[in-house]
């Protein structure tokens, strides 16, 4: 593919994920765009790194992976805590709790 297009893709990818994190207000929800934005970002990473040649942006993808993975591990283990105790997982909600 074409570089333009790759880094088009991202860009409207990233674009999504940054509505989603500014409008939403639930925390699954914005997990989900904190993950999309990751992605755009990686995608255009190794897109680049494919241009030209490289592999070293493609060992930092796999570990911007990892941590993406780790990311929403602790995403949702917190907002099933919080689900837990509150029943809803309002991001509004943590605004009032004093912890």
């Amino acid at each position: 593919m074409d570089l333009f297009i790759v880094t088009s893709i991202s860009m409207i990818l990233f674009a999504i994920g940054l509505y989603g994190i500014m409008t939403s207000n639930i925390g699954i929800k914005m997990l989900i765009s904190i993950e999309i934005l990751i992605n755009a970002a990686m995608l255009n990473l190794v897109a680049v790194a494919i241009n030209f040649s490289s592999v070293d942006p493609l060992i930092l993808a796999l570990f911007v992976i990892a941590i993406a993975a780790a990311e929403s591990v602790i995403g949702i283990s917190l907002l099933t805590a919080i689900y837990r105790k509150y029943g809803k997982v309002s991001l509004s909600l943590l605004r009032e709790i004093r912890w």
